[in-house]
């Protein structure tokens, strides 16, 4: 349920947490994170490693301000997310959501989706954007590859124990536009690693939501194959998953090629290290034993899809000397690629 209130200009974002939820470690709070300014004026967040510990990850009351400036935390029924709104929106409003990677075996997902969120806060302050960071936790989006070996890569091919990957976010987009009484609009949309997997799938499931996207260093990519199935392809899915909690969920997909031929004319950038050459394992359809391999046959395998059907694809790739599967060495030339300034 979303509140929006406007005394004297104000505008104040309450997030109240649906009932009937299964419990969850974290509590159904928010926190809100303090921003600092820097010498040249973008606002940047303090950097507090510790913030979410159950403990800190606490306050009297549910209700939550959105504050121009400051990171904000909060507690959906399908896991946590933060939220950033610049202290100038620009015009038109645009949001940017950020898609995580994969967590380290000793962080929670909303520690990782924080971490994100300060990297990318001073850029949505100096562009005006909202920033959307939803962390995808390991028990209802199979954060971790192998730990939940059937559940199909979970968030990162867009599947959930209760609700769609895909689907959260753009629950969450609702909720946020809503209470800043913003339009629905096209988003930028951006992911390193398992979150350009997201990115990737996103896209050619609903190319209509996006205006301009950025996959850093995904390792396999929805290919524009119907022989190949869901995830790895264009192919119909049809299969049972079964979650870390026993959860069972029968899962038909049947996708639609013509988004596909829609996402090409997407302005994307894929963004791979010349460096990132760790051999990775053969899945599906996917050309290529090395990231840069597969990120660059992929797009080339989307240009001669478009070129099939009589268009010219707006995917593009480039490759970064010197880095590799770094999202921060990567981090500058995803930002250029978003704001067309590359």
């Amino acid at each position: 349920m979303i509140q929006v209130f406007r005394p004297d200009h104000l505008i104040t974002l309450v997030v109240l947490v649906l009932t009937g939820c299964n419990p969850s470690p974290w509590p159904t709070l928010q926190q809100v994170i303090p921003a600092s300014t820097s010498p040249t004026g973008t606002v940047q967040p303090t950097k507090t490693p510790e913030l979410l510990t159950a403990q800190q990850f606490s306050a009297e009351s549910p209700d939550a301000v959105l504050i121009p400036g400051e990171i904000s935390g909060f507690q959906d029924t399908y896991g946590p997310y933060f939220l950033y709104r610049p202290a100038h929106l620009s015009n038109p409003p645009q949001t940017l959501v950020v898609i995580h990677g994969t967590p380290a075996k000793d962080q929670a997902a909303g520690e990782t989706a924080f971490y994100y969120a300060q990297h990318w806060a001073p850029f949505a302050e100096e562009n005006g954007w909202l920033l959307l960071v939803p962390a995808f936790n390991q028990a209802d989006f199979s954060s971790r590859r192998g730990e939940i070996s059937d559940a199909l890569t979970g968030y990162r091919g867009l599947f959930g124990r209760e609700i769609g990957a895909d689907d959260w976010v753009l629950r969450l987009l609702g909720l946020g536009w809503e209470a800043l009484d913003l339009p629905e609009a096209p988003i930028l949309l951006y992911g390193h690693s398992a979150g350009g997997q997201y990115v990737g799938r996103f896209l050619v499931a609903h190319p209509d939501r996006v205006e301009r996207a950025v996959i850093s260093a995904a390792v396999t990519y929805p290919q524009p194959d119907p022989a190949v199935s869901w995830p790895y392809g264009m192919g119909s899915l049809s299969t049972e998953i079964i979650w870390e909690d026993g959860t069972t969920a029968d899962v038909e997909i049947i996708p639609d090629p013509q988004k596909w031929l829609a996402a090409t004319q997407v302005q994307t950038r894929v963004i791979v290290g010349l460096n990132d050459l760790e051999p990775q394992l053969q899945r599906p359809g996917q050309e290529g034993r090395v990231r840069l391999a597969i990120s660059q046959n992929w797009v080339d395998a989307m240009a001669a899809f478009a070129a099939e059907n009589g268009l010219e694809s707006q995917i593009t790739f480039e490759a970064i000397p010197g880095k590799g599967h770094s999202m921060l060495g990567l981090l500058p030339y995803c930002q250029a690629a978003l704001t067309g300034t590359e």
